[in-house]
């Protein structure tokens, strides 16, 4: 700082001191100084005196021989510590400098520690340069000390005899307040770093799965407390121990991911004793900025809670339960009552019942009512896939069992359903060597994965349901007697649509309301005349023929009736009888038939098989009837 630049700063500096009305008798500022609070002041700057301290005690010895004292205070101008020749410790005494008394400008006016913290740098003010009288014989050089921030934090200031003024005293005064704050921000780095460090073990310790980071040389650095409760085992244990004592297939886990072939969910188990638990895998490689490879992450999580999110997000949804199946009807209710009875028993149950009457509602019913409800219910209809495939459906397979089976393998609904229920729809055409197998991981509680050798435990209530009259299919041996008496051990049989007709209109009405809401379409009433037909009409497909009747009528805003209903399921030409709403035209079964597939057809936006159904005819049929309108062939 050049001469002309420092006398320009110590004129700005006595203006204020004018402006603050500071009295150059410095005894009558100081005495409103004896209110300060020490203990306070000091406690607030410990972090601060703590870091200063060796500084300041490395410097006390080279002023000790000189007439130089060091102070210390904070952003305000506060003393905090005061250091050096006693003698001049003294002197400063007398001027009322003392650890609590302040040296700011609006105190005592111009003076170095002030002046620093108005000016925010170094600054040296000498003899009659201050505006108190009391410093006149001093020489006083300060520099601001700046947190990582860059923000004034305190001022270090070095005073002694006026006759002893040097340049070199406030390049030294700067020095070591440099040094103070190269000390502050490593303080502040490490203080960061160690947050960020309890922050991400903090959320690394709050994982669903655990966490193991392994060196370079195969052992365990760390592992989260996920990952030690659920191999029962304390961290001080794990650390520094080798992967391999646990984890016996980790040189082959390495071996993948040096390959960077990736390991991922992958199923394996920990070689601790009494540890019966599998687990899914996944292991990276921990690389630095510069790519190089400073050991590895691997993950890993319990794997019957990946069954328990697959099941409830990828499994059948159970939406159905006892009192959601509204009967009047006294031969329904008894099967109902005596459903409810056996629900929750863990024995298999085969319900039976023409197709359409609801076998699966009982069975989802009889699970939510089971203590098996809050576990995973899946379905599988054996009669809707191949010979070929059903074994790998049921049993699930492992990787490469099979020509065109996927990646890492596949469960199957065993596997998936362990814990809740399987229920096996269709049971009656299941093949005959599939019976067997069945039967065989029934009776041990363990299924093997096609293409593998390990035995898997399953614990899974088997809820079967046919159409067909097994006992029957039992004399013609098509199905297995043993199979037969190891799933009816509890039979419940649903009564027909055509033997509860006083469960009809009800039905009707409630289709009525869901269709409505569904299709987001007005709901549809009908006449006394349709209902009346609707509830003498045998219904042969059932309760599943009366919902699709429903939603054709939601779909055309239109009644249907039952001969127009039969008439597209069975193909006759019958013409309509008129109802109550509807004049009688023999033109008009024609253009009915034709305009319900046209809006069918729309509403479906083409969907074939969505059309067909909802209409109750086959596609074919369906294919037949838009040529014989001349409707565009789609789909």
């Amino acid at each position: 700082m050049s001469v002309v630049e420092r006398e320009y700063i110590i004129g700005k500096s006595r203006n204020r001191s004018e402006e603050f009305g500071v009295k150059k008798d410095f005894q009558t500022a100081c005495i409103k100084l004896q209110d300060h609070t020490k203990e306070l002041l000091l406690d607030k700057n410990k972090a601060l005196l703590d870091i200063a301290q060796p500084f300041i005690d490395d410097l006390d010895e080279i002023l000790e021989e000189s007439n130089f004292i060091l102070i210390l205070s904070d952003a305000n101008g506060n003393v905090l510590d005061i250091s050096g020749n006693d003698k001049f410790k003294e002197q400063a005494k007398q001027s009322n400098i003392f650890i609590g008394a302040s040296m700011d400008e609006k105190n005592i006016g111009t003076n170095a520690v002030g002046t620093a913290i108005y000016e925010g740098r170094a600054i040296q003010v000498t003899a009659q340069q201050h505006y108190s009288e009391a410093f006149y014989n001093w020489t006083c050089s300060a520099a601001p000390i700046h947190n990582a921030s860059g923000k004034v934090i305190a001022i270090l200031n070095l005073s002694g005899e006026h006759t002893q003024e040097h340049q070199h005293t406030l390049g030294m005064v700067i020095a070591a307040a440099k040094a103070i704050e190269s000390k502050i921000a490593s303080e502040e780095i490490q203080k960061s770093l160690f947050h960020a460090q309890n922050y991400a073990f903090a959320m690394m310790n709050q994982l669903s799965f655990g966490v193991f980071a392994v060196n370079l040389h195969d052992q365990i650095v760390w592992a989260n407390d996920t990952g030690c409760r659920a191999i029962n085992t304390r961290r001080s244990i794990l650390v520094d121990s080798p992967i391999e004592d646990i984890l016996n297939t980790w040189p082959k886990i390495k071996r993948i991911i040096l390959s960077n072939l990736g390991f991922l969910d992958e199923e394996h188990h920990f070689n601790i004793p009494n540890l019966k638990e599998h687990f899914l895998f996944n292991a990276y490689l921990i690389r630095t900025e510069e790519n190089e490879i400073i050991g590895y992450l691997i993950t890993f999580r319990p794997f019957k809670r990946l069954m328990s999110l697959v099941n409830k997000y990828a499994g059948t949804i159970t939406s159905y339960r006892f009192e959601d199946i509204n009967s009047q009807s006294p031969i329904m209710q008894e099967v109902i009552d005596y459903a409810k009875k056996v629900a929750h028993s863990p024995t298999s149950v085969l319900i039976s019942g023409e197709s359409g009457t609801g076998k699966e509602v009982f069975a989802q019913a009889i699970h939510n009512a089971s203590d098996r409800k809050n576990h995973p219910f899946i379905a599988i209809n054996c009669g809707a896939i191949s010979a070929s495939l059903i074994e790998s459906e049921l049993f699930g397979y492992e990787n490469g069992a099979f020509t065109g089976a996927l990646k890492g393998g596949r469960l199957g609904k065993f596997e998936l359903a362990n814990g809740g229920t399987l229920f096996l729809d269709e049971i009656g055409e299941m093949p005959a060597d599939m019976q067997v197998k069945l039967l065989r991981a029934i009776q041990e509680g363990q299924i093997t994965r096609l293409g593998g050798d390990k035995v898997i435990p399953v614990n899974v209530r088997i809820i079967a349901a046919t159409n067909k009259n097994l006992e029957e299919e039992v004399k013609n041996n098509k199905f297995r007697l043993d199979l037969y008496y190891r799933i009816n051990v509890i039979s419940i049989e649903i009564p027909p649509l055509r033997l509860r007709r006083e469960d009809i209109p009800n039905l009707a009405m409630h289709f009525l309301q869901n269709k409505a809401i569904k299709l987001d379409k007005p709901m549809m009433r009908l006449s006394n005349t349709l209902l009346k037909q609707i509830s003498t009409y045998s219904w042969p497909g059932n309760v599943r023929e009366l919902e699709n009747y429903i939603e054709k009528v939601t779909i055309l805003s239109s009644p249907i009736s039952i001969q127009q209903h039969r008439f597209n399921k069975e193909e006759e030409n019958v013409i309509m009888e008129p109802n109550e709403q509807e004049e009688f035209s023999p033109s008009l079964l024609k253009d009915m038939e034709k305009q319900a597939i046209v809006k069918t057809i729309a509403f479906h936006q083409s969907n074939m098989t969505q059309v067909a159904k909802s209409l109750g005819i086959s596609r074919n049929t369906l294919y037949q009837k838009m040529k014989r309108y001349d409707l565009p062939l789609k789909g």
